[in-house]
């Protein structure tokens, strides 16, 4: 067995919020769930608390919100960052770091899950 971290504890806290938000625990189980977490020092101790809890099912409606979100702000931003930097006199191209920061997100978005997941293993 092996002892658990705050980042372990932290994982299993936002899993305890998830369900208390999808109402498969109330306020009560939530609190006294959230206290033994805390007090976990196991893996073992942490895993009793959240494994009856189960996955959470995908959102509704999969990527395609957050897609648009972030195509939308990527091309907002970048149209922004480049209108700025023509009409202040153009130069270095600053824009660049606004279109990569914004970009990131959106390539995440699109990079399918299961392609992510066979490279890690």
């Amino acid at each position: 067995m092996t002892r658990v971290g705050d980042l372990e504890r932290e994982a299993a806290r936002a899993r305890l919020v998830e369900a208390y938000a999808a109402g498969r625990i109330d306020a009560p189980e939530l609190e006294s769930r959230a206290e033994a977490v805390w007090r976990a020092a196991l893996s073992a101790d942490l895993a009793t608390v959240v494994d009856d809890l189960g996955e959470d099912p995908a959102p509704p409606g999969g990527a395609g919100p957050r897609l648009v979100r972030d195509l939308l702000v990527f091309l907002i931003c970048g149209a922004i960052a480049v209108l700025v930097w023509h009409l202040t006199g153009r130069g270095f191209f600053w824009p660049v770091w606004v279109l990569v920061y914004t970009g990131l997100p959106l390539l995440r978005s699109l990079i399918p899950r299961s392609a992510s997941h066979a490279r890690r293993a």
